[in-house]
């Protein structure tokens, strides 16, 4: 049961406006001035200060009271029913792993940070989203951490989706509270994330040699169950250190008109996919919304889902993932794998075609992987192609060695440095789609920043894109599997409140909206109403890099 004191942060934080302060300070927080107030460097060095952050926090009342869509409170980086050993949820593996609630623990690290560092007082600035839910989100977090670590004062930056990437990719913040969605079924779409010189390991500074060396071990591991009790230990090392603190993995509610159908809700990889999706009305049109624009069409810059939703429905890679979650051909028609299972040869279709016209080769597909390995790119996403033979060294030794191969203009050669039996699954993720070097190169810095700056191969053709209003995609003719397409033109309206939301949806101006926790239990009762989870996981990275690590 929640203290009194809770109840009324809670029942303020529920039913006040989502208007919150936005921090002033510049980022780092303020300057040790003597009489005890300690810079947030200073304080974040701390493994003490990390983890009495990371322990402050009660994840079950945010999910209860604040999110109230289906999100259930997390201890552990890698969500559950993402990764399975013969049936076996590698979230057993972690079980009791975790970072747990316990604010009489988290009190007592931040009494031995404060004697370790020397303060009495620091100001942190809690980096989250502009949209409703993010907003909601950073004043429940600031007032909890505020209200169990005594002098700790927590300013909120709300911004917008794009800005708030750029912010974390440079390494400008405190504490973000960010999220993380799998791109493939194992624990390594995660923990890769972690090991040195990749992308959240970069944003708060963590340096383990045993962490990387505990994942490595495991990518090598001659079984599924080796495998998992080394990625077991080596999120539990990590999660010790304090440097990212789980909070919950995500679930989403949702209001859906009975005229819509056919819309596949992933639980890993983008979130949706409309090749099936119809509206029972004469015009053939869906009007959506979302609370992010689209940072970029760049598929080796994108890192985020809003991104990779669009590029999932315009363009498409070697394979794709089904309504079930299988995987199904998609440029290549076929591919098969050595006995050693490290030469992996795609078959292409000779009528996959870009929206200019030129067919889509094999030639597409080595450009644009070696493209996003090359580091003038300033690719976050490099890393996903390690299992790659040379792609690791590729930053250090050129592309020239990396182990993928256009044979010809339809067969595509893979070589791989360990066996993943996941590679076709891997291959569907948009970092890994094709990109026309003739085109990317006469684009030049332009490239995938607006509609016309990006050419398509996939199911629909982005045709207008007004940043932070709407954009709209539209069938593609040129698609090779285009007769399964049923909807002519989805329309798509940046909305970061959710009650806008919801009244644009009663207005009939949008056929699907997302809900909170305002509005759940008024349409529990309906027939419009769905639930789905997501092999996602929502975290504070906390900063911790900045300063001496004590």
């Amino acid at each position: 049961m929640f203290l009194k004191r809770k109840i009324s942060v809670l029942a303020t934080i529920a039913l006040v406006s989502s208007s919150l302060l936005v921090g002033c300070s510049s980022t780092g927080g303020s300057s040790s001035s003597g009489g005890g107030e300690a810079t947030s460097e200073e304080v974040l060095a701390n493994k003490n200060a990390r983890n009495a952050i990371a322990m402050a926090i009660d994840k079950q009342a945010l999910c209860d009271v604040i999110l109230n869509n289906g999100s259930i409170a997390s201890d552990t980086f890698t969500p559950s029913n993402l990764a399975f050993d013969n049936g076996k949820d590698y979230a057993e593996y972690t079980k009791d792993k975790g970072v747990t609630y316990d604010e009489e623990k988290a009190k007592e690290a931040w009494a031995k940070a404060k004697e370790e560092v020397g303060f009495d007082t620091v100001t942190l600035e809690l980096l989250t989203f502009d949209h409703d839910s993010g907003k909601r989100t950073g004043e429940f977090i600031q007032a909890e951490l505020s209200d169990a670590l005594e002098g700790l004062n927590v300013e909120v930056k709300n911004l917008p989706f794009k800005q708030k990437l750029a912010e974390e990719t440079a390494g400008n913040f405190d504490l973000a509270y960010s999220g993380w969605a799998a791109d493939y079924p194992d624990p390594l779409t995660f923990l890769q994330t972690m090991q040195t010189g990749n992308q959240f390991s970069k944003q708060v500074g963590y340096k383990s040699d045993e962490f990387n060396k505990l994942v490595d071990e495991a990518t090598k591991a001659e079984t599924t169950t080796e495998a998992y009790e080394k990625y077991a230990q080596a999120e539990e090392l990590m999660l010790s250190d304090g440097f990212l603190a789980p909070i919950q993995q995500k679930g989403r509610t949702y209001l859906e008109k009975p005229y819509v159908s056919g819309i596949i809700n992933y639980s890993w990889g983008a979130d949706y996919d409309y090749r099936y999706a119809d509206v029972d009305k004469p015009e053939k049109v869906l009007n959506i919304d979302i609370s992010s624009d689209i940072p970029t069409m760049d598929p080796s810059k994108a890192t985020d889902v809003s991104s990779f939703t669009v590029m999932n429905n315009t363009m498409e890679g070697l394979t794709r993932i089904d309504k079930d979650g299988k995987v199904e051909p998609g440029v290549a028609e076929s591919w098969e794998v050595s006995e050693d299972g490290l030469t992996w040869t795609f078959k292409l279709r000779k009528d996959s075609k870009w929206s200019n016209g030129d067919p889509v080769t094999a030639k597409d597909f080595e450009y644009s992987w070696k493209r996003t390995l090359n580091p003038d790119t300033a690719s976050e996403y490099g890393y996903i192609m390690n299992d790659i033979a040379g792609a690791a060294e590729a930053a250090d030794k050129g592309s020239e060695n990396v182990g993928v191969k256009a044979v010809d203009d339809y067969t595509l050669e893979v070589k791989l440095n360990r066996k993943v039996s996941y590679f076709p699954e891997l291959v569907s993720f948009q970092v890994f789609f094709p990109q026309n070097q003739k085109f990317v190169e006469a684009q030049g810095d332009k490239y995938g920043t607006t509609a016309d700056t990006q050419i398509y191969n996939g199911p629909f053709t982005l045709t207008n894109w007004k940043v932070e209003d709407q954009y709209t995609m539209e069938k593609n003719p040129n698609y090779w599997n285009k007769d399964i397409i049923k909807l002519d033109t989805i329309n798509t309206k940046v909305v970061k409140e959710t009650s806008a939301s919801v009244n644009l949806y009663e207005d009939g101006q949008i056929d699907r909206c997302l809900l909170d926790s305002d509005f759940v239990d008024k349409y529990k009762d309906s027939k419009e109403v769905h639930n789905y989870g997501q092999a996602s996981t929502f975290f504070l990275q906390v900063n911790g890099g900045r300063g001496a690590s004590k």
